[in-house]
């Protein structure tokens, strides 16, 4: 009965440190279309995943900063290779990607 306690314990904290949703990390690539199979994402070169259409990140006005680079072959989902990606000025978890004459802000994709 001991041993099982113990196990138990452990699979618990085990469980418990993936990111993703409901665990407050990062999420990748995969998870974020797992949750939303349409998504409009970004993955930079690190890993990052960056999402598109969250409200409160359009009523923040953000500016556009330093360019990061440009979207390159399978990096994005709905933008086009050859967009530009810039950094905000401002310290912040959200990109923002320019083509055609659009602008799309893009925030850092975490669980809840």
């Amino acid at each position: 009965m001991k041993h099982f306690t113990y196990c138990f314990i452990l699979l618990l904290i085990v469980a418990g440190c993936y990111p993703g949703a409901n665990e407050g990390g990062l999420l990748s690539r995969s998870q974020v279309l797992k949750l939303n199979p349409d998504a409009d994402l970004i993955e930079l070169e690190d890993g990052e995943v960056y999402t598109h259409g969250a409200e409160w990140v359009k009523e923040k006005g953000y500016q556009k900063g330093k360019r990061l680079g440009e979207v390159r072959k399978g990096m994005a989902t709905k933008a086009p290779m050859g967009a530009d990606i810039f950094a905000t000025e401002e310290k912040s978890p959200v990109i923002i990607v320019e083509y055609n004459g659009l602008s799309k802000k893009y925030v850092i994709a975490t669980g809840e």
